[in-house]
């Protein structure tokens, strides 16, 4: 038998199971050619191999049952084929967050039509820089997507600085190439679509006071208060933190006000989400007491009741588009420039005009 010819190495799979592993010094012992000829076979160089020894080695490599070690290939090739994906620190069950989810799906269908595997570093603490960059400089991936870094995070200069192909998403301003929505763009129709209806006493749930997505879109509803005219009470901006909790805390805060507002613009779906739940709560009808929409556009928009009317962001095209940014860094390609995606308005139930006695409170 093959078995006997050649030196194999035991792995304990289970208590009772094992495995046989074949090197490339046991193919090499086979065919008693050098281990340096069989690498360079298996690995296509960086020495030429006459094809019919390569062939010889390529079908002994397939009888003795060989797979290649990974690490031993990296050394050679210099690469891992595998891209690192550092997530917003959203504190626990990051992975059930909308935005979490469909950026994820979208790196992962792309690295999957180009043969990359994906890291997901879920312990990097972007406030502990030294710790984070050991974590994430230690040569287990070839480069590394930054999801809605804090915003000035100096982890991603020192990063990039260092030379491994970085990108950003959803935060702009870093040396590293930046792709992100174009939140004015969604503010503006968000509030366009409210006034039409007839609101000029709106309030605003903001996200992390940390991340840019968040700052942006309060700033840039700020600006629309002012120049249009409208009212907007210090009482009704709170910070929702991007969570549905922080959105169903902020909405118990805003209902028990005398003075409310007709209508509110979330920055984010969950805290959207959150806003409906507590306005059930007390009895509060939407959209005829309350219109309420959201950012993002996320799947679940869909299943709320009434369904969230919402500003979409091509989240899952975004991280795509930065998936690509990425290979064609590492394969020595200038990569695609920062870039600002386009949002638009999906209008569902959960805005309407405000009834007449609301509308007559504002006049």
């Amino acid at each position: 038998m093959l078995y006997n010819t050649f030196r194999t190495e035991l792995r304990n799979v289970s208590r009772n199971v094992f495995y046989i592993v074949a090197t490339i010094k046991d193919i090499a012992k086979t065919l008693n050619i050098s281990v340096s000829t069989v690498s360079y076979a298996l690995n296509g160089g960086p020495r030429t191999v006459p094809q019919h020894v390569k062939d010889k080695v390529l079908t002994t490599a397939k009888e003795l049952g060989y797979r290649p070690n990974r690490n031993a290939r990296s050394l050679i090739t210099r690469r891992t084929n595998t891209i690192g994906v550092v997530p917003p620190q959203l504190g626990t069950n990051i992975a059930m967050s909308p935005f979490i989810r469909d950026s994820l799906n979208g790196i992962v269908n792309e690295s999957e039509s180009s043969h990359y595997d994906v890291l997901l570093f879920t312990r990097c603490d972007q406030s502990q820089t030294e710790e984070m960059l050991n974590d994430v400089l230690d040569g287990r991936v070839d480069g590394l997507i930054f999801l809605a870094p804090p915003i000035g995070s100096s982890s991603v200069n020192l990063v990039y600085d260092f030379g491994l192909p970085t990108v950003v998403t959803c935060s702009n301003g870093y040396a590293a190439p930046c792709y992100s929505s174009d939140n004015r763009h969604g503010v503006q129709i968000a509030m366009d679509h409210l006034v039409s209806l007839g609101h000029r006493k709106i309030g605003h749930l903001e996200g992390r006071p940390t991340l840019e997505d968040s700052v942006s879109r309060k700033t840039y509803f700020l600006e629309y208060v002012q120049e249009n005219g409208l009212i907007c009470k210090d009482d009704w901006i709170i910070c929702g933190n991007f969570d549905p909790e922080g959105g169903y805390l902020a909405g118990k805060h805003i209902f028990e006000s005398q003075d409310r507002p007709t209508a509110i613009f979330c920055g984010n779906d969950e805290m959207a989400f959150g806003l409906i739940r507590a306005a059930r709560e007390y009895g509060i009808k939407i959209p005829e007491e309350l219109s309420i929409i959201g950012f993002d556009d996320s799947s679940l928009c869909n299943f709320t009741y009434p369904l969230l009317t919402s500003v979409r962001q091509p989240i899952e095209e975004l991280a795509s588009f930065a998936f690509r940014s990425i290979i064609e860094m590492i394969e020595g390609h200038s990569p695609s420039s920062s870039s600002v995606f386009p949002t638009e308005l999906i209008i569902r139930e959960s805005t309407s005009n405000p009834t007449k006695d609301n509308y007559a409170s504002i006049q």
